[in-house]
């Protein structure tokens, strides 16, 4: 059957018209209902929404729905709710519970049909929202085994990947940082100054910066402290030398607060294509390598047999989809708090964005031997039908290219930085205030002394549109 050229270029253009479209359709898009009440600081209105969000109902993105409400109902304060939800998502990661026709449906179309999984930060991050959720109910031998699970399973995590193809995220500062405030909170100053060495040698063994994060000034603080109440003369002197810094002891204080900021959101997942296609042509045809991210658009002559034919069975599409994330910025960007004339700077303490780039990065690989699957299994499906009618075979061929896609689900109500500070407290009612350094906000926190450490939260998730 005879096809003009003039009629290639309208099939090419209505191709890349369901591509586009395609494109469009991921789960930030999906979402945006409950992350813009989110970021208005309406957590009733974002709940509602994830109740009603058709796609995070879908029985593949249990574990998507259980993490966002689980987080917002930290956000609210609903501490028992937000570990219900944070354990029965955890007993689904460890299940590994899946489905034979969404991972078939997954190869052969889009990984999107696939159960979601959750990213190894994501999964870590369960245990830290939980830790925090047990500290502010004053649970703290619970916080502890949820902090400490954070580089366990990271360990675990990472044993699973072929020599070469590790996570560079195969342990987290922040996990062992928090896990010495949480001994400090229990009164086991020994341990807390070995989880406080831990987070230090981690930093010191990476050049001093550890996934995007610098040593807390607080954190070197902590570790020459510790060393210095359990008499350990030796490490007060090693890691002054080692950190550059001096020890500087404080008047003894037996109520002191932690504050941690989360600030922003956690950059989502978008997708990017590389397109090839074959164009019929009479003794010459093109093939159009595409990908938007890098605004390539290029079209190569080839040969085509120079049977002076353009058939519409000629026409041929190569289309494969990546994931990749979206930065987002927030519209706060330093902080401080003020208590009784003294200001306390925030300092970042985790940096979700940088260890969501970077894991994505480490895991690049793994991604393009599923794309080839992906493609191939297409490929085999589009000429096993072309052997049998050609223009259904390269219908089906565009068929395969306008369902491919990316998956872009992600945990999208994380923090894209969480700073923290540390603060003494007076005797009675404390009023410690939040103050933003780019704009206006004046938050009051009010803190009760008390023995011992205490730990409280401000979270601001806005970012610029």
């Amino acid at each position: 059957m005879g096809f003009k050229f003039s009629s290639v270029i309208s099939w090419t253009l209505i191709f890349v018209m369901f591509l586009v479209t395609s494109s469009c359709a991921t789960y930030n898009s999906k979402s945006i209902a409950f992350q813009t009440k989110l970021q208005e600081g309406d957590i009733d209105a974002a709940i509602a929404s994830i109740e009603k969000n058709k796609f995070l109902l879908k029985g593949r993105n249990k574990l998507l729905y259980l993490l966002e409400k689980g987080k917002l109902s930290y956000l609210k304060g609903d501490y028992k709710t937000s570990n219900l939800l944070f354990n029965e998502a955890d007993d689904l990661i460890e299940s590994n519970a899946t489905s034979t026709g969404n991972q078939i449906l997954g190869t052969l179309l889009n990984p999107e049909k696939e159960t979601y999984k959750g990213e190894d930060f994501e999964k870590v991050a369960i245990h830290y929202y939980k830790a925090l959720n047990y500290a502010f109910l004053n649970q703290y031998d619970e916080a502890l085994v949820e902090a400490k699970r954070i580089n366990l399973q990271l360990l675990k995590f990472n044993e699973k990947y072929p020599k070469g193809k590790k996570n560079r995220y195969k342990d987290d500062a922040f996990a062992h940082n928090l896990q010495g405030l949480l001994y400090e909170a229990s009164g086991d100053i020994n341990n807390a100054f070995i989880a406080y060495r831990n987070a230090v040698d981690l930093y010191l063994q990476n050049n001093g910066t550890y996934m995007g994060v610098s040593v807390p000034d607080q954190l070197k603080q902590d570790v020459l402290r510790t060393a210095s109440s359990m008499g350990f003369t030796d490490q007060v002197l090693r890691y002054e030398k080692k950190l550059n810094t001096k020890y500087k002891p404080l008047s003894k204080n037996n109520s002191e607060v932690v504050v941690f900021w989360e600030n922003g959101l956690v950059p989502y997942k978008d997708q990017t294509f590389f397109t090839f296609t074959v164009l019929p042509g009479n003794n010459v045809g093109y093939v159009t390598v595409v990908n938007e991210e890098l605004g390539i658009d290029l079209p190569l002559p080839i040969n085509t047999g120079g049977d002076n034919k353009s058939d519409f069975s000629d026409l041929d599409v190569f289309n494969v989809a990546f994931p990749k994330y979206v930065s987002r910025n927030a519209f706060y960007n330093k902080a401080s708090l003020e208590l009784s004339g003294k200001s306390y700077d925030m300092q970042l303490v985790e940096n979700y964005e940088a260890i969501a780039i970077t894991t994505l990065k480490d895991r690049r690989f793994r991604e393009i031997g599923k794309a080839a699957l992906r493609l191939a299994a297409k490929k085999v499906s589009q000429y096993a039908l072309k052997n049998q009618n050609e223009d259904l075979g390269a219908l089906l061929g565009i068929f395969n290219a306008i369902t491919e896609g990316a998956d872009t689900r992600n945990w999208q109500s994380l923090p894209s930085h969480i700073y923290y500070s540390r603060l003494p407290l007076a005797k009675g009612e404390n009023k410690v205030i939040f103050k933003s350094g780019n704009a206006e906000i004046n938050q009051e926190i009010k803190v009760e002394s008390r023995k011992g450490l205490q730990f409280k939260k401000v979270v601001t998730p806005k970012v610029y549109r």
